[in-house]
């Protein structure tokens, strides 16, 4: 017999999910319940929700939690689903506003958000607050959510102000405006086009969460996206005046069933060139042009890179995962020019689970080559303050395996295990001269840096409004810092406590 969870709720005499306005507003990746919808989701527990994007809406996951058989759910998943339904439950009115008030604390072993790759030993605790505000109405939603963070004044990959005694930014900020065939975004929010269990190769969280444009046309199943932002400034080689950038990324995503979904995306990042200044242009703001082909076509060359997603559930909770980017790619092998390096980057991934969603698993590798997200011209590199705008590293791969369990109602443990090899390759610095390509390896230049990376999570809600969230690993690296026979041996570790209150109401005209 089909359960559905939501009749708990009804029966308690909460107002059905899908009696509600549906919610416009997504779901951060940095929010307490992201690691529990993603577990959920590779476990199989929660199916439909989409493959290839991250954030996902509020609603999607709500409907996915409500049409959840409760039968086939061991018990520990069904209090986690519990949780998230009354998380996610955002009332029934029609105009709706919502206040997240939060304060905690991160204690780390350093102030660098990825644990994969430490900065230096700064260890400290970093006081957090954050209060996110938001409106609602049919078919909208203004949403902002401004926070304190002392972790970002010592953090390399953040370059906002740094010399106050607190530091602070805006995590979310955005308009939306969503009917059954359109979307239409502006703000600021974190986005990952690819797979959850890591970082997207065209668009992903490596950088800092910045403003931009989106528009979607078509049903979800079938539908182009359109990405557009003016990025920072930087310097032509051999000039100190830096010049306007911009980046323009769209892809259409294919879905026909709940077990097979695929895009292709592609992405133009153009700046001055020439000495002649550009703007917003309208062939790189088009979501249905080429972009390839708009800059062989009478309009000022960009860096084009090429992408594509496939996703498909093989069977059970198991499903697939690959992603393609593509640069350059050399056909020819007539003269010294011929011999660039491949440019391109993929990953292959695998996740699934078993126990009734007690237990989930992933796996991926992921490999980006040496010239990567880089060009002959600066102003082209693929990044966002020093920061790439898909990967922030190139010239390396990487192998991970994860396993998460829910050890008890609301606790998540997990485990990882991970290998990185890391070339002295760095989309930030100049492109090699054609005299030099021939010598230049595709993957690995100079001295291989490789770190063994042992790990372990864990993600507790002991109560509404509390989390405590803290993982640990031990890193042993070879040739540390690319020198030959160098080793070295860390622990990386973070520790975050939060405390949230919520207040919400309706406004009744």
């Amino acid at each position: 017999m089909r359960v559905l969870l939501v009749t708990a709720f009804v029966a308690a005499g909460a107002a059905p999910l899908a009696a509600q306005v549906e919610s416009n507003r997504y779901l951060p990746m940095s929010s307490w319940a992201t690691p529990y919808v993603d577990h959920l989701s590779r476990a199989g527990v929660l199916r439909g929700l989409d493959p290839l994007t991250r954030p996902l809406r509020r609603a999607d996951v709500a409907r996915a939690i409500a049409a959840v058989d409760t039968t086939a759910v061991g018990a520990s998943a069904l209090s986690m689903l519990r949780e998230l339904a009354h998380e996610l439950d955002d009332g029934a009115d029609t105009v709706r506003w919502t206040l997240d008030a939060s304060v905690g604390a991160l204690g780390a072993s350093d102030a660098r958000r990825w644990a994969l790759r430490p900065s230096a030993d700064s260890t400290g605790i970093y006081p957090q607050a954050g209060l996110s505000a938001s409106l609602e109405l049919p078919h909208f939603a203004l949403v902002t959510h401004p926070r304190i963070d002392n972790r970002l004044r010592f953090d390399p990959d953040y370059t906002g102000k740094k010399d106050r005694i607190v530091a602070g930014r805006n995590d979310e900020a955005y308009l939306t405006a969503s009917w059954r065939y359109a979307d239409l975004f502006f703000g600021i929010m974190d986005r990952n086009w690819g797979s959850p269990e890591v970082e997207g190769l065209l668009l992903s969280t490596s950088p800092y969460a910045f403003d931009h444009l989106m528009l979607r046309l078509g049903p979800r199943r079938l539908r182009l996206e359109l990405l557009a932002t003016q990025l920072d400034p930087l310097p032509l080689f051999n000039t100190i005046q830096p010049v306007n950038r911009y980046l323009s990324l769209h892809r259409l995503v294919v879905q026909p069933s709940s077990r097979f979904a695929f895009s292709l995306s592609e992405a133009a990042l153009y700046a001055q060139t020439g000495g002649i200044p550009r703007s917003f242009e309208p062939w790189y703001v088009n979501p249905l042009n080429l972009f390839l082909l708009a800059q062989y076509n009478d309009v000022p060359t960009s860096n084009a890179l090429l992408g594509a997603d496939v996703s498909w559930q093989a069977g059970g909770s198991v499903r697939l995962f690959a992603q393609l980017y593509l640069d350059d790619a050399q056909v020819d092998e007539k003269a010294q020019g011929d011999k660039e390096p491949n440019g391109y980057g993929y990953t292959l991934s695998a996740s699934g689970g078993a126990g009734g969603g007690a237990v989930s698993w992933s796996a991926f590798y992921t490999r980006v080559t040496n010239l990567a997200y880089r060009t002959p011209a600066n102003e082209e590199q693929y990044t966002l303050r020093g920061v790439g705008i898909g990967r922030s590293y190139a010239d390396y791969d990487q192998a991970t395996a994860r396993v998460t369990a829910i050890a008890a109602p609301r606790l998540l443990v997990g485990a990882e295990l991970t290998w990185l090899r890391q070339g002295e390759g760095d989309f930030r610095v100049r492109y090699p001269a054609e005299s030099l390509f021939a010598t230049t390896p595709t993957l690995f230049e100079g001295v291989v840096e490789r770190t063994a990376r042992v790990a372990g999570q864990v993600a507790w809600t002991p109560r509404d409004g509390a989390s405590l969230s803290a993982e640990i690993g031990r890193h042993f690296v070879r040739n540390a810092e690319h020198v030959d026979g160098a080793s070295d041996g860390r622990w990386v570790w973070r520790v975050r406590v939060e405390l949230r209150r919520r207040l919400s109401g309706a406004l009744r005209w």
